[in-house]
């Protein structure tokens, strides 16, 4: 019903808006290329009739029924902290409760993607001594930038066993020293190519 008054009141204009170029354009003639509007009292009423139809059918403002609450305390729906899920234990966290979220760290699905991408990126790895051999550096870097590029992300998490925040990413431990001088060699195997 509210759509209803904003397209009445437009098409109330626009029927006047045609009145009245219609009324100001008199009699056509083929030779002349501007006619001077020709006032009438009807052209003047049709403008106001359609000027006070688009005033009568305004909508209501929009701060009628808001509520209003300051840093959480009150029943507005305007602060921030009430949009927040109602069975949120913490007021401040603006993600679902945990007890019923999407991610699932544990889950293998996110595992088994991961390994699919680190196998497609140790596939494109075996093309890369027959680059370096003829010395293409342009072809070395982009090889080392598309899909390889997410190589490292992906490890990480296999690596992890998770995403950050999740996962274990203890730096000092035997799996993350291996991983970081695996990098270590892309990155300089990268260097070499642009030297």
């Amino acid at each position: 019903m509210a759509l209803r008054a904003p397209v009445l009141s437009a098409c109330i204009a626009a029927a006047g808006v045609i009145g009245t170029v219609h009324l100001f354009a008199g009699e056509r003639q083929a030779e002349v290329s501007f006619m001077t509007p020709n006032l009438r009292g009807e052209a003047a009423a049709a403008l106001a009739a359609a000027v006070l139809a688009g005033s009568l059918a305004m909508p209501a403002p929009a701060s009628a029924g808001l509520k209003y609450s300051v840093f959480g305390f009150g029943e507005g729906t305007s602060d921030a902290y009430n949009q927040i899920d109602a069975d949120q234990p913490n007021p401040y966290n603006v993600f679902s409760n945990p007890k019923d979220k999407i991610y699932v760290q544990d889950n293998p699905e996110y595992i088994a993607k991961k390994k699919v991408a680190c196998d497609e990126s140790f596939k494109r790895l075996q093309e890369l001594p027959p680059l370096i051999k003829t010395r293409q550096a342009e072809n070395v870097k982009s090889l080392l930038t598309l899909q390889l590029g997410s190589l490292r992300s992906n490890m990480e998490y296999i690596t992890a066993n998770g995403s950050p925040g999740y996962g274990d990413y203890d730096q000092s431990g035997p799996k993350w020293v291996k991983a970081n001088k695996f990098f270590q060699k892309i990155v300089d195997v990268k260097v070499a190519a642009e030297s």
